[in-house]
C-alpha cells in the first residue's frame, strides 16, 4: 500500500514537473461578436461556432451574439454554421493576450446547407457526407402549411405519403424513392420507434415543439443505423442551452367545414371539425435545460364515424455535468383513439348482392412511448464516449364491425377484436476520435431486447422475443477538398441470423458551393417477425425459420451546386440490385405455403431540384422524381409505387414586417396497374396547392403573437390516394402561436 502511494505521489510529480511550462505559460484571450443574415440584416441564433481543429465551440443567442472565452494566445480558423445557411470560415483571426478580438459575421443563405446527426451518427455538415440527406429545420416546419411532420415530409422530393384524409394524426404509411413503407426506419434521437407487428411509427403524433429538426437519408446506410433499404427519417429534439429566460408557447388551430364533396369516391361526408391545443415551456437554470410540452387533438372528420382523439406528452431535461460531459433525459407519450367507417364501393359484384368490396366500422385505440438517458463525454479534445439507454413501446387494440353488403365481409352484425404490443429496449455505446479536421472515426455498437405479442390475432401464437446485437465503425478522410468514407456493421439477429453491411463512399467539395457525392453499400430489411417466427393472418401460410433478410447493393450518385448566389440544382441517382426477395412459395406440407428468398429486383430511379433565392425575401423551387421498380425474376413492373412525382414551393418572407406567405404544391402518379384501377381508381395524377400566411406582432419586449391562416387543397381538387380513402376538398384552418420570451 505504501509504495502504491508513493508511486501515484510520484506520478503526480513527475506530470507537474514536465507539463507546468505548457500549463502554466500560456496566455488567454477572447473572440466575441454578432451574426445577422446578408440581406435581411436580422440576427441570427443558434448559429454554430467553432475553432478549426480544436474542440472550443459555442452557439449564438437569441440576438445573434457569442463569446468564446480563455483561448490560448494565436491564429485560428473560425467556423460559423447554421441550418439553412452556408457555412463561412474567417481565416487567420488573432487572439492577443487579455484582448477580446471582435469579429462580426454575415451569413447568406442557401438550399442545402444544414447539419446532420444521422449521417455518422455525429454532428457534420451536409457537404461532408456523401449520402442523399435532406433536413428540415424548426424554421421550415413552423412556415410550412402543414398539420404534421408527415404532411411536411410530403413536400420533400423522394418522400410520398399516402396523405388519407389528409390531417390524420394516426400512423400513416410512406416511401422514399419507391420503397414503401416496410423498408424505413423511424427514429427519435436515435431511438428506433417503428413497431415490429404493424410497421407503424405514429410520427404524425410528435409535435413540431420538441423538435429541433427532422433528418431524411434517401438510400440504404446499414452501415450506420442497420436494416433501412429504403431510407431512415430522424427525428432531432432540441437541447435548451444558453438561453436568457424560459420561452413558453400556446398554440391553437381551429376549423370548422360544412360536407363536402368527394365526387364518385367511396366516402360519406359530413359536416364537422379540427381543434389541435398544445402548449410548451423550454428554458435552462445554469447548466440545468428543461423541456414540457403537451399537446391535444379532436378531429371530427369528413366520413360517417370517422374522429380522431390524440394526446402527447413530451419532456427533455438536460444537465452539463461539466464543460466537457452532459445528460440528457427524454420520454413521450402519445395515445390516439379512432372510429371509422371503411368500404370500397364496386359495381362488379352488385348484381349479386354485394354493392361492397368491403364494408365495416372500427373503434381502435394506439399508444407508443419512446425514451432514452444518455451521457456524452469529451474525455480528451479529440475523444468522444457515449452511452445511451433506449426504451421504445407500442400497444393498441382494434375492434372491427362487419356491415351490410361486403364481398369479402364477415357475416353481417359480427364482430372481431384484436391487440397487439411490441417493445424494445436496449442500448447504444459509442465512441468517436477526431484527432484533426483530415480524419475521424466513429465506432460502438447497438442493442435491443424485442418482445412482440400479436397472440389475438393468430390463434396459439406464442410471444415472441429477439435479440438483436450490431458492432459497427465508419471512419471519414478527408484530403483537402475530397472525403473517403468507409464503414461496416455487423447485425446478429436471433430471428434470422446475421449480415454483414460494408459501405464506401466519396465526396468532392469545389469551387465556391459545389459538391459531387458517390457512395456504395451493402444494404438489407429484416423478415417481418411472422413470417420467421409466427403465421401468417391466413393460418396456410407457416414460418420459416430459415429465411433470410432481403439485400442490396446500393449505388448512389449525386451532384449540388450554389455557385450563382441565389440559383441551386441538385440531382441525385440510384440503382439497387436487390436478391433473396421474400415471397409466398408451396411448403412441404401439400396444400400449405410459406415464405421463402426467390424474387430479384432491380430498383432505380433519379431526382432533380432546382431552387431560387432572391434577396428581397422570395424563395422558390420546383422538384422531380422518377422510380422504375422491377421484379427481374418474374419480368414485371412494380405497381403501387409512386413512380413520378413533382414538388413545388413559392415562399415570400418579409422580416421587418414579420409576414410570411408560403404555396406548396404535389403532383403524384402512383402507378396503381390495372386490377386495382377497377378497385380504387386513385385521382392521382393533379396538382394539390396548400397555402400559409402567417403575421406575427410584438405585444411588448417579452410577447409575441404570430397568427396563421392555412388553405389546404387551395384549387380545391378532386383527389385521393385510394378510392376508400379521399382527401378533403378545400379547408381553411385558423391558428394562433402566443410566445412569452
Amino acid at each position: 500500500m505504501r509504495i502504491n502511494k508513493i508511486y501515484t505521489l510520484s506520478s503526480i510529480l513527475f506530470f507537474l514537473l514536465v507539463f507546468s511550462p505548457i500549463l502554466f505559460s500560456q496566455d488567454f484571450g477572447a473572440i466575441q461578436g454578432r451574426v445577422i443574415d446578408a440581406n435581411e440584416k436580422f440576427p441570427l441564433p443558434t448559429v454554430r461556432v467553432s475553432i478549426l481543429g480544436k474542440k472550443f465551440y459555442t452557439t449564438t443567442d437569441a440576438e445573434g451574439n457569442y463569446y468564446l472565452p480563455s483561448l490560448p494566445a494565436g491564429t485560428y480558423n473560425i467556423l460559423f454554421e447554421l441550418s439553412g445557411y452556408i457555412s463561412f470560415t474567417a481565416k487567420g483571426i488573432t487572439v492577443t493576450k487579455n484582448e477580446t478580438t471582435e469579429l462580426n459575421v454575415e451569413l447568406r443563405m442557401g438550399f442545402a446547407h444544414e447539419m446532420t446527426v444521422t449521417a455518422r451518427r455525429e454532428i457534420e455538415s451536409l457537404q461532408k457526407v456523401p449520402h442523399n440527406i435532406e433536413v428540415l429545420t424548426t424554421t421550415e416546419l413552423e412556415g410550412t402549411p402543414v398539420a404534421n411532420v408527415l404532411q411536411a415530409l410530403n413536400n420533400i422530393t423522394g418522400v410520398d405519403v399516402e396523405t388519407g384524409s389528409g390531417i390524420t394524426t394516426v400512423g400513416t404509411f410512406m416511401s422514399i424513392n419507391g420503397y414503401d413503407d416496410v423498408y424505413i426506419k423511424k427514429m427519435v434521437d436515435g431511438v428506433d420507434v417503428t413497431a415490429v407487428v404493424t410497421n407503424w411509427s405514429m410520427l404524425n403524433a410528435y409535435p413540431q415543439e420538441m423538435m429541433d429538426q427532422v433528418e431524411i437519408i434517401k438510400g440504404g446506410t446499414s452501415s450506420v443505423w442497420g436494416a433501412n433499404m429504403g431510407g431512415i427519417i430522424n427525428v432531432v429534439t432540441k437541447r435548451p442551452r444558453d438561453l436568457k429566460r424560459p420561452i413558453i408557447s400556446l398554440k391553437g388551430i381551429f376549423s370548422t367545414f360544412k360536407e363536402m364533396d368527394f365526387g364518385d369516391a367511396s366516402a360519406i361526408p359530413q359536416s364537422g371539425n379540427i381543434q389541435r391545443y398544445s402548449g410548451s415551456i423550454i428554458g435552462n437554470y445554469q447548466k440545468l435545460g428543461y423541456m414540457f410540452g403537451i399537446k391535444r387533438d379532436v378531429h371530427d372528420l369528413f366520413t360517417d364515424n370517422n374522429t380522431e382523439r390524440n394526446f402527447n406528452t413530451f419532456a427533455k431535461i438536460g444537465y452539463d455535468l461539466s464543460d466537457s460531459t452532459y445528460l440528457d433525459i427524454f420520454y413521450s407519450y402519445n395515445k390516439i383513439k379512432v372510429t371509422d367507417h371503411m368500404f370500397l364501393k364496386t359495381d362488379l359484384f352488385e348484381a349479386w348482392g354485394f354493392p361492397y368490396y368491403w364494408n365495416y366500422n372500427d373503434d381502435a385505440w394506439s399508444s407508443t412511448q419512446a425514451g432514452y438517458l444518455k451521457i456524452s463525454s469529451n474525455l480528451a479534445p479529440s475523444f468522444n464516449l457515449e452511452a445511451q439507454l433506449k426504451f421504445n413501446r407500442m400497444e393498441g387494440e382494434f375492434t372491427r364491425i362487419w356491415l351490410e353488403g361486403g364481398l369479402i365481409n364477415g357475416p353481417t352484425g359480427t364482430s372481431e377484436t384484436n391487440s397487439f404490443m411490441d417493445q424494445k429496449v436496449g442500448f447504444t455505446f459509442k465512441g468517436s476520435y477526431n484527432p484533426s479536421t483530415e480524419f475521424s472515426l466513429v465506432s460502438g455498437v447497438d442493442y435491443y431486447r424485442i418482445k412482440a405479442d400479436f397472440t389475438s390475432w393468430i390463434p396459439d401464437q406464442p410471444i415472441i422475443y429477439v435479440d438483436s446485437i450490431a458492432p459497427f465503425i465508419n471512419a471519414e478522410y478527408r484530403l483537402g477538398p475530397m472525403g473517403f468514407h468507409a464503414g461496416a456493421r455487423y447485425d446478429y439477429d436471433s430471428s434470422f441470423g446475421s449480415q454483414l453491411s460494408p459501405s464506401v463512399g466519396f465526396n468532392i467539395n469545389f469551387l465556391k458551393s459545389t459538391i459531387l457525392r458517390l457512395n456504395v453499400a451493402r444494404t438489407f430489411k429484416v423478415p417481418d417477425l411472422w413470417y420467421t417466427l409466427g403465421e401468417s393472418y391466413v393460418d396456410q401460410i407457416l414460418p420459416n425459420p430459415d429465411l433470410k433478410p432481403e439485400r442490396a447493393w446500393a449505388f448512389s450518385a449525386g451532384f449540388e451546386s450554389q455557385e450563382l448566389e441565389y440559383l441551386w440544382i441538385k440531382l441525385s441517382g440510384y440503382k439497387h440490385k436487390m436478391t433473396d426477395g421474400i415471397i409466398r412459395v408451396p411448403h412441404s406440407t401439400p396444400g400449405r405455403f410459406t415464405w421463402g428468398n426467390a424474387t430479384e429486383f432491380d430498383r432505380k430511379g433519379y431526382e432533380a431540384e432546382i431552387g431560387v433565392m432572391i434577396p428581397f425575401g422570395l424563395t422558390a423551387y420546383l422538384g422531380t422524381n422518377y422510380n422504375k421498380h422491377e421484379n427481374i425474376s418474374e419480368g414485371e413492373i412494380i405497381e403501387w409505387i409512386p413512380t413520378r412525382t413533382y414538388k413545388s414551393g413559392l415562399k415570400y418572407k418579409n422580416a421587418r414586417w414579420n409576414f410570411m406567405a408560403n404555396l406548396r404544391g404535389r403532383w403524384i402518379w402512383w402507378n396503381e396497374g390495372d386490377f386495382l384501377m377497377m378497385l380504387f381508381e386513385p385521382r392521382d395524377k393533379v396538382w394539390m396547392f396548400d397555402l400559409r400566411l402567417s403575421k406575427g406582432f410584438k405585444i411588448t419586449e417579452a410577447i409575441y403573437l404570430d397568427l396563421l391562416l392555412d388553405i389546404y387543397n387551395f384549387t380545391n381538387q378532386l383527389y385521393w390516394d385510394r378510392k376508400d380513402i379521399p382527401n378533403p376538398r378545400r379547408r381553411f384552418e385558423f391558428g394562433f402561436d402566443l410566445k412569452f420570451k
